[in-house]
């Protein structure tokens, strides 16, 4: 009768200490579960957050792109009015009656 006894504590040890390895590993499962969805969260903000300053550098970019492009025309715009200031006065000099002459 000891022997069952031993047996059935055996058997009924074995069963708890079985139960306790499918315990500790469902939680290792549902701790590598919520893991996953975190870093799965985690990446999908850092996207957005790239996307967001991706956006904002091409605006920048743009703008300064406008802004260089701004300035150029005006330093053209002034090169060709000092040119021509410069071809006029050469031309009024050049017509311009000398105060030896009178």
């Amino acid at each position: 009768m000891k022997d069952y006894i031993d047996i059935a504590v055996g058997l009924t040890a074995l069963v708890a200490v079985i139960y306790r390895v499918f315990q500790i590993e469902a939680a290792i499962y549902n701790a590598i579960e919520d893991l996953k969805e975190s870093v799965n969260n985690r990446i999908n903000l850092l996207e957005h957050s790239f996307a967001v300053h991706v956006a904002i550098y091409a605006e920048r970019k743009e703008q300064v792109d406008y802004f260089l492009h701004a300035n150029d025309e005006k330093i053209d715009h002034k090169a060709n009015r000092l040119y021509e200031e410069i071809k006029e006065l050469k031309l009024q000099l050049k017509y311009k009656p000398k105060s030896d002459e009178s």
